[in-house]
């Protein structure tokens, strides 16, 4: 009867213990150990090639060139010299490369970050958005790492990024394939140089005319089209002016001034170009010829909408 008992004994503890633990792995099997980055209080909590550092499994196997390059990059982002980062992470890429090392996805994910930060180059904010992508796949759900990768892509929205592409579990070929985003009409500036500056008092009426509301809308309808058709978010046209005098036949009288405007110059027939210069011209002509201006003078007019 004891053995009976003794036997029903042992059944209920083979029963209750977990056989995925052994006495050479206390924490189970290989793959239920934490990836890396994810949580750890000990090292044995950590996949193979894996160690616990901060409360987070982390690889020892690093390029101590590659990791210079990268605290060299961090260093120059944060003087806001973001050509000198971007060169320091690609340094930091290459030497990883050069000595067979597994590239780890906090270095990758700071170049990305990077060259997200410089997105008004539309080559880095290309290649930002593939880096980064790598960085999202690399990272475990969850982690610091791949949290700010999010929040670094979605920087590159008005870059036309397309977020859809980020669902795949694989690179793609291109990122930015929704264009630009155009900004909002009334943060437009609409800004007229005159090259030479004239002398005369009388030129200060131009700038001031076009800067007129009626006409600074008919000149950002003509930014409209030309960027719709371009997808590009900035217009500047040049324009030459004359204000000619032609003296009074009378002593006592001032003279008359009249106002040419340079033909247009020749650009591709339908081409973007050539329509918002028609359109400029159309706004521009018209209010400069209806000003009284009292100065001789030859200028060209660069309007620039952006």
């Amino acid at each position: 009867m004891r053995a009976v008992h003794a036997t029903a004994i042992a059944i209920a503890c083979w029963a209750g213990c977990d056989s995925r633990a052994t006495a050479s792995d206390p924490t189970g099997r290989s793959e239920q150990r934490s990836r890396e980055y994810e949580s750890c209080s000990a090292s044995v909590q950590c996949q193979d090639d894996l160690r616990c550092f901060d409360h987070a499994c982390r690889r020892t196997v690093r390029s101590t060139v590659g990791d210079y390059y990268a605290a060299a990059g961090a260093l120059a982002r944060g003087k806001g010299d973001l050509e000198a980062a971007i060169a320091a992470y690609a340094q930091a890429l290459a030497h990883y490369d050069a000595e067979k090392v597994a590239l780890p996805p906090d270095v990758d994910c700071a170049y990305g970050a990077a060259l997200a930060a410089a997105r008004n180059k539309r080559d880095h904010a290309e290649l930002g958005a593939r880096v980064l992508h790598r960085c999202v796949l690399a990272a475990p759900v969850g982690s610091r790492l791949r949290d700010q990768a999010l929040a670094e892509l979605a920087t590159l929205a008005d870059a036309g990024l397309d977020p859809v592409l980020l669902g795949a579990n694989k690179i793609a070929d291109l990122y930015l394939t929704k264009g630009p985003a155009r900004p909002a009409t009334d943060k437009l500036t609409v800004a007229v140089t005159a090259t030479p500056m004239p002398s005369g008092k009388s030129y200060a009426q131009i700038p001031e005319k076009l800067g007129e509301a009626d006409l600074r809308a008919a000149l950002v309808a003509c930014w409209d089209a030309y960027t719709a058709a371009s997808k590009k978010d900035a217009l500047t046209v040049a324009i030459g002016i004359k204000s000619i005098l032609t003296p009074s036949e009378y002593e006592d009288e001032p003279g008359t001034i009249s106002v040419k405007l340079d033909p247009q110059v020749a650009l591709p027939p339908g081409s973007p170009e050539g329509a918002a210069d028609a359109c400029v011209r159309q706004v521009v002509e018209p209010a400069i010829k209806g000003l009284r201006l009292t100065d001789a003078f030859a200028t060209r007019l660069a309007i620039s909408i952006k």
